[in-house]
């Protein structure tokens, strides 16, 4: 009797919501409204809901059922809105001492995806790479989470593990990894000189002090009379379209449209703000791990033809999500109320920037040879014994004199460290060993110089500064 009362309670409840709901639906373009067809599905509802009241074996708890119905609403309309059970602790969740993994993750085809595993942080010394698939953690399956009640659960304590399970393209099993948190700290910007006098700028996320880190280190460089900028944009998954606009300033003439918003009311348009910056040769580097806020400027550049774009396609999230507190609860929900587009009109949440020149990184086997090479007993060893800039020694080595015997003699140990590594079926390009010896020293520049898209950004800023003298 208890059970049936609750039921009655709730049906007649619902069906009160709804109806209030339905008065309140606007008019169609012919004049009708959508109320006939909200009543259906109410009635379709509500018969459900007695079944389960009649029939089913368990006694389900109201707050879980309706929930329950609440969430698969929601996750009908997209994959980033979503049902906020107690707003407090979602407003209040990023601050403190949280341990993460280091990496971001977003929803690609309604599977939980990887984005961006931040160099040198767990997830990426696990071994997870861009466009990894999370099909399970700690052992629960994704398939019908959200977004955000997956990272709930990746996140946690500093010190503690988690188990993930990965599907990787063009990898026939699963991989399982553990991994444990740990409090994360990515640097926003990071600068060097690099080739032939060439700035370098790796932008990480877009936050509030990104715009102020950027146009510190745009400064620096400058002052040092850099021929041109290479502006990294990769595993970047953006952050504040504030940031965003910002930053694109730096490179577009002021009052150039930088993105637009269109929802269901109206576009909203943002525009670059001067004072304009010196029109200095410019590349940008993206890849799948670039999203958001990164693929905003990288569009932006793009379409003004400020400057060349470098790569492979991105990531594809440039949704705007709203939350709306909910009255007399402690609840809230998430919408998506709006899209980016890029000055040209390109929707970049459905299929990201396409790079107006396309580079390889390393393809999916040399990255799994890479993996193998972290830590390598033998990569360490070769540093140690040639000292933390073999790299730059091999390299004036390959353009020494044949009587140079110091410099034969170090190509000769190298020759030897590539032929024990293909003993062990290791087996990589000339750059992507040398890549691998550069994560092993201490200099950050040549984990940059030794980036094979870096390599092809340096060598195409040839060509522009040739096209800029001859014109």
């Amino acid at each position: 009797m208890k059970k049936h009362t609750f039921f009655t309670i709730l049906l007649i409840v619902f069906i009160a919501v709804f109806l209030q709901l339905s008065w309140t639906l606007a008019e169609t373009e012919n004049g009708e409204t959508d109320n006939d067809t909200l009543l259906e599905n109410i009635s379709l509802f509500t018969e459900i809901l007695a079944y389960i009241e009649q029939e089913h074996l368990d006694n389900p708890e109201a707050k879980e059922l309706m929930e329950g119905a609440i969430r698969g609403m929601l996750r009908t309309l997209d994959s980033y809105s979503q049902y906020i059970p107690d707003y407090l602790t979602f407003r209040t969740q990023n601050q403190g001492n949280y341990g993460g993994l280091g990496m971001t993750v977003g929803m690609r085809d309604d599977m939980i995806t990887v984005i961006t595993p931040f160099k040198g942080n767990p997830a990426d010394l696990a071994g997870v790479q861009n466009g990894d698939i999370i099909s399970q953690i700690d052992g629960e399956s994704t398939a019908v989470m959200t977004l955000d009640e997956a990272v709930d659960l990746l996140r946690g304590e500093p010190g503690t593990s988690v188990s993930i399970t990965l599907i990787r393209p063009k990898v026939r099993q699963p991989i399982e990894v553990s991994i444990t948190r740990e409090v994360i700290r990515i640097p926003n910007v990071e600068k060097e000189i690099i080739g032939d006098n060439l700035g370098y700028l790796k932008i990480n996320q877009f936050l509030q002090t990104t715009p102020d880190d950027v146009d510190k280190a745009l400064e620096e460089l400058i002052e040092q009379n850099v021929k041109g900028i290479i502006l990294d944009l990769r595993f970047n998954p953006g952050g504040l379209l504030s940031s965003a606009v910002a930053i694109s300033s730096d490179f577009l003439e002021p009052g150039k449209l930088v993105v637009y918003s269109k929802g269901i009311e109206k576009r909203e348009d943002f525009h670059a703000e001067g004072p304009a910056r010196e029109n200095f040769p410019l590349i940008v580097l993206v890849n799948g791990g670039s999203a958001s806020a990164s693929e905003i400027v990288a569009g932006a550049i793009k379409d003004h033809g400020r400057g060349l774009v470098m790569g492979n396609k991105t990531f594809g999230k440039a949704s705007v999500q709203k939350v709306f507190p909910l009255s007399d609860s402690k609840a809230a929900v998430k919408l998506t109320v709006a899209r980016y587009y890029t000055p040209s009109g390109v929707d970049i949440d459905k299929i990201g920037v396409m790079p107006d020149v396309e580079t390889a990184y390393f393809s999916r086997s040399e990255q799994q040879m890479q993996v193998k090479l972290r830590n390598h007993q033998k990569i360490k060893t070769f540093v140690q014994e040639n000292g933390d800039d073999v790299l730059s020694k091999i390299f004036d080595a390959e353009h020494a004199s044949r009587d140079d015997r110091e410099a034969a003699k170090l190509l000769r140990k190298y020759r030897r460290l590539t032929d024990s590594l293909t003993e062990e079926q290791i087996i990589l390009s000339d750059i992507g060993i040398k890549f691998a010896i550069a994560l092993e020293t201490q200099n950050i520049k040549d984990d940059i110089v030794h980036d094979p898209q870096v390599v092809a950004a340096m060598e195409q800023m040839k060509v522009l500064e040739l096209f800029a003298k001859q014109n």
